[in-house]
């Protein structure tokens, strides 16, 4: 019975363990590319007001989403509450950036556009 436990555990972690990350730099190169074309179409439309908060709503989205993924892949169960609070700290500090990125992409976007009006 033992036995079976560990078997099924180490066959647990062997199938987490694969290079499942690409879903995430995916989710994240997704999140930067879409969040940026929308805050410069925005920007330049009649709506320029609402372009910041529709991109951190879109991006609480992305974060909850992010840090689901993050704990699926990088922690396998039965899940410690300190490596939960890494992932969660990591995954927030990840799309803190990934948020600025975008939102500056945007603008570099619009910059060329705007100098002309």
């Amino acid at each position: 019975m033992g036995l079976e436990l560990r078997r099924e555990n180490s066959e647990l972690r062997t199938r987490n363990s694969g290079p499942k990350s690409y879903s995430v730099i995916v989710l994240v190169l997704g999140f930067v590319i879409v969040a940026s074309l929308l805050f410069a179409a925005l920007t330049v439309s009649s709506q320029a007001l609402w372009a910041f908060p529709i991109v951190v709503s879109l991006w609480t989205a992305f974060l909850w989403v992010l840090i689901g993924k993050g704990v699926a892949i990088f922690s396998t169960p039965p899940h410690r509450p300190r490596r939960i609070v890494a992932i969660v700290i990591g995954c927030s500090l990840i799309a803190l950036a990934a948020l600025a990125v975008s939102i500056l992409a945007g603008l570099l976007m619009i910059g060329p556009r705007s100098a002309s009006l």
